[in-house]
């Protein structure tokens, strides 16, 4: 107890030393210095793995009026935590019993973890007063025949776990409970009331409450259930009591193996068919891999539910295990299955702590090897010390000594917080104030000035003229320096660029020193305008007096116009006023571009173009006539008859001009002596001009002839239709023949005699005797004749008896025409031998044929 006390001590004088060590920090900057520096390190994974020795310790835990041993590994430092198992040793047994006979004390170094061993308490009705744990009402409950008092074994075995925990570096989230027997059924107690504080339990050969309602439901430990099939003591297949050696005793009975297992996996939700995973060798006593492994798998929320089934086995005949250390290596791998160390103790486990041996440190944001409560600049990978606790760490303080500076940006050596210009390298200091930095200030001094543009020692605020080194001042404030400007006191001129003494502004000519003024405003000055006045001129190159604009000819002094302008001068124009003519050789007021003829003063036209101008042309106006030598008007070239003044045309081209020509289109045909419309040549009565025609040549004209196919009758004077030559009796219709006369009586022939008679008178009276009248009235008369006869028949030209004697007229006739005697010779003798005037014209006609 007084060891225990004193370990207790201890472990509360290293906390108050923590606590003084961590206040201590904050006490001032010069102690906060020193604490840094003693506490930083190259990494910040400052220790390593502790290698637990066989040396072990041990310490009293619980409540003075009941402790328990709690063994712990050479080298274990309580603020590096690690796993707590409690061993429950069997009815009658006690805590480091079952340690022994389980292997688990060399299981504390080599598996690193505590050893809590307690011992059940001792009850006086039993003889000799064997312990046990005070578990379930088959294995075992005070009173009866287990003794006389209750003791609340569960919360005594939580209290020692919480010293073991709080003072004695045990990790409560790696409690597991391992027991035995009685100690299974205790550790299946543990379970149910206090499950939130357990890993996992393993119980060999103990059961849990028959009536699995008294099994509180407090959390959801691991559940690993050891069984013998052939326990004689705690029946696999459960009971209504315990045995001990054969021997039943306990009030209460126990479930078996298989409804414990499957009470847990119904609870945590778990598949009842469980799933075999191998085997294992667990015990000496049995051959081969005795032992099953049978999974119940998909618990609800991860949990786990295991039997471990050691086939033929029994309650105790298992120790020795199959190895001094196969029980706890195979156990302990199986409950910690899952758990994770907090190998440094700093509350953060090893899967989450950048710095599992390094209880200060857990997390590295920047990845730099140094925990955050080391690494004074945590979010930079690049550096970690501040030291000039500034907030900002070497590298990126560019001024580890300076706490008032840190950054430079513009790397000029000085930090942007002293630096009036941080972005500017050239400059950091301002002397006069001016928002110009030194460097750059041409007058640093100077506060009104910073810039000497020109370097020309004048600021540009004060110089006229910041960029030219050559000029500073502007007196007049025209903008040009008084060194350029050739009239300083003049603001409105500046320049004398031809140096005639008046400015360029005011000389209208400032390159030319001979001029300055235009008083014309012609833009030629009036000393070198020759008309000074007229803003029109101002050169007269030929000094005609005309100026050259207004001269048409500038260089010809004897010329200034071109009215017409042709080209020529009006002095030298023939036609001044007439763009198109300038010279008149034949003189004769055309000129000799219009003048056709310019060299003949009587000639100026061809209007024609025939080449003989329209004053000797006869056709002016037709290029094809140019003569007219009988004056009728039509030209000698068109004229048939160029010297008849009577005639121009031969149509029928008959040599007959056409005036003249009867028939003008008829080249058989130029004469109509009888005027009948039929000419001469054609007229088989040229001079007659009733009859035209004699179809049967026999002298009388086809419109006489009442036979005019009938070369031997030409009338019918009877009107009977037979020629009066062939008619025996021609004045009498009745008679043809001579034989006719008989049936004719004489009254008959004697007025067929008067009636002919009296034609005949009729024929020379209106015929023959008749005289002629004009060619249109006798074209009347003879119309109207012959209508008037046409009904009493016409008078035969010839007798019958004449027939021959014409005959032979005809032919005389035709052969003294033919030798060139005259028409008229011959119609004086047919006439002088008794022809009449008609026969006569009908004799020639026929001669002809």
């Amino acid at each position: 107890m007084n060891e225990m006390n004193r370990d207790k001590i201890l472990a509360s004088t290293a906390v108050l030393m923590m606590i003084f060590v961590t206040a201590s920090q904050i006490v001032g900057s010069v102690e906060l210095e020193e604490e840094r520096s003693a506490s930083r390190f190259t990494s910040s994974d400052t220790g390593s793995a502790i290698q637990y020795t066989a040396s072990h310790t041990t310490v009293m835990v619980g409540p003075a009026d009941r402790t328990a041993v709690l063994e712990m590994p050479g080298g274990h430092d309580y603020s590096r935590p690690l796993p707590l198992v409690v061993a429950m040793h069997g009815f009658g047994g006690y805590g480091q019993r079952i340690v022994d006979r389980m292997v688990l004390t060399d299981s504390v170094h080599e598996n690193e973890h505590l050893l809590l061993k307690p011992d059940g308490l001792r009850h006086m009705q039993a003889f000799p007063q064997p312990r046990f744990w005070n578990a379930t009402d088959a294995c075992c409950i005070q009173g009866g025949s287990w003794g006389p008092t209750y003791t609340d074994d569960v919360s005594w075995l939580e209290s020692i776990v919480d010293d073991a925990v709080l003072n004695y570096g045990a990790d409560p989230e790696g409690i597991i409970f391992m027991g035995y027997s009685n100690g299974a059924f205790m550790s299946h107690r543990m379970a149910c009331e206090r499950g939130t504080m357990i890993k996992s339990i393993v119980a060999l050969n103990g059961v849990t409450w028959n009536d699995f309602t008294k099994c509180l439901n407090t959390g959801s430990p691991d559940i690993l259930h050891v069984h013998a099939t052939d326990d004689d003591w705690v029946e696999y297949d459960g009971a209504p009591q315990i045995s001990m050696a054969g021997n039943p005793m306990g009030p209460s009975p126990h479930p078996g193996a298989n409804t414990t297992l499957s009470n847990w996996a119904n609870r945590y939700g778990c598949d009842q068919n469980r799933v075999l995973q191998g085997t294992l060798d667990l015990s000496a006593m049995l051959s081969g891999y005795e032992t099953d492994i049978l999974d119940y798998p998909n618990c609800g929320s991860g949990e786990r539910v295991t039997h471990w089934r050691i086939n033929d086995g029994m309650h105790n005949d298992f120790f020795p295990f199959d190895g001094t250390d196969v029980w706890a290596d195979v156990t302990l791998d199986w409950a910690l299955q899952g758990f994770v160390r907090d190998s440094d103790g700093d509350g953060y486990r090893d899967d989450v702590d950048a710095f599992i041996y390094n209880p200060n440190e857990w997390i590295d944001a920047d990845g730099d090897g140094v925990g955050a409560n080391t690494d004074e600049c945590d979010n930079d990978p690049s550096s970690y010390v501040d030291e000039d606790g500034d907030g900002y760490c070497v590298p990126a303080d560019l001024f580890p000594d300076d706490p008032a500076e840190w950054f430079d940006s513009d790397m000029d050596g000085v930090g942007d917080n002293a630096d009036l210009f941080p972005n500017n390298p050239a400059d950091w200091a301002d002397t006069d104030g001016d928002g110009v930095g030194d460097n750059t200030d041409a007058f640093p001094n100077w506060p009104g000035e910073w810039a000497d543009t020109d370097g020309d020692g004048i600021g540009d605020n004060g110089d006229a003229f910041p960029e030219d080194p050559n000029e500073t001042l502007d007196s007049d404030g025209d903008g040009v320096g008084n060194n350029a400007d050739a009239f300083p006191g003049d603001p409105l001129e500046t320049a004398d660029t031809d140096g005639d003494g008046i400015g360029d502004n005011g000389d209208l000519f400032p390159n030319d020193p001979n001029d300055w003024a235009d008083k014309d405003n012609d833009g030629v000055g009036n000393n070198a305008d020759a008309f000074p006045n007229d803003p029109y001129e101002w050169s007269d190159i030929d000094n005609d007096g005309v100026g050259d604009n207004a001269d048409a000819f500038p260089t010809d002094p004897s010329e200034t116009a071109d009215t017409d302008g042709d080209g020529i001068g009006d002095n030298a124009d023939a036609f001044p006023a007439d763009p198109s003519e300038t010279a008149d050789f034949d003189g004769d007021g055309v000129g000799n571009n219009a003048d056709a003829f310019p060299a003949d003063p009587s000639e100026t036209a061809d209007t024609d173009g025939d080449g003989a101008g329209d004053n000797f042309d006869a056709f002016p106006e037709d290029a094809s006539e140019t003569l007219d030598s009988d004056g009728d008007g039509v030209g000698n070239n068109a004229d048939a008859f160029p010297n008849d003044p009577a005639e121009s045309e031969d149509s029928d081209g008959d040599g007959v001009g056409d005036n003249a020509d009867a028939f003008p289109n008829d080249p058989a045909e130029s004469e109509d002596s009888d005027g009948d419309g039929v000419g001469d040549n054609a007229d088989a009565f040229p001079r007659w001009e009733g009859e035209t025609i004699d179809s049967d040549k026999d002298g009388v004209g086809d419109n006489a002839d009442l036979f005019p196919n009938d070369p031997f009758e030409t009338a019918d004077a009877d009107g009977d239709g037979v020629g009066d030559n062939a008619d025996f009796r021609p004045y009498d219709k009745d008679v043809q023949l001579e034989s006719d006369l008989e049936s004719f009586p004489i009254i008959t022939i004697v007025a067929a005699v008067a009636i002919a008679a009296f034609g005949l008178i009729i024929f020379q009276q209106v015929v023959l005797n008749k005289p002629s009248k004009s060619n249109k009235s006798g074209k009347k008369s003879r119309g109207g004749a012959n209508k008037k006869s046409g009904g009493k028949g016409k008078k035969r030209l010839f007798s019958k008896d004449e027939i021959p004697d014409r005959e032979a007229a005809v032919d005389w006739a035709q052969t003294t025409l033919e030798e060139g005697e005259s028409e008229d010779s011959v119609a004086e003798q047919l006439q002088a031998t008794g022809w009449s005037k008609a026969q006569t014209r009908a004799i020639i006609k026929l001669s002809k044929k």
